[in-house]
């Protein structure tokens, strides 16, 4: 699916000129990232059997998504720029790898009405 993505992405925006880059950057963040953090925090709370399925979203989106935002715009710079597109996968995954072990973090952070 990570092959399938960059590979529309430099179909669809050929090129390394920083108005293509900052296309890509934004359709990545801004486009791909808030349903794949929804998709996370209701997925965690259904597989918990959390009594609210949306409260624990409600409450990390926004802080979680400034920090996707602080973590994977640098990082997809990099990848856009400087990586060339057979080593994307690589090095998304070993980004990706990294960002996992901080959405969990963030999953074990209590929420508000938690004692």
């Amino acid at each position: 699916m990570v092959s399938c993505r960059y590979k529309w992405l430099d179909k669809t925006f050929p090129g390394t000129a920083k108005r293509i880059i900052i296309k890509k950057l934004l359709l990545d963040q801004f486009i791909l990232t808030p349903p794949l953090l929804v998709i996370f925090f209701t997925g965690m709370s259904l597989m918990e059997r959390q009594s609210s399925v949306i409260d624990e979203c409600r409450q990390k989106f926004v802080p979680t998504f400034a920090r996707s935002c602080l973590f994977w715009l640098p990082a997809q710079t990099l990848n856009f720029v400087l990586v060339p597109p057979k080593f994307r996968v690589v090095y998304v995954g070993s980004c990706a790898f990294a960002w996992v072990n901080i959405l969990c973090w963030v999953k074990r952070q209590r929420l508000d009405n938690q004692n």
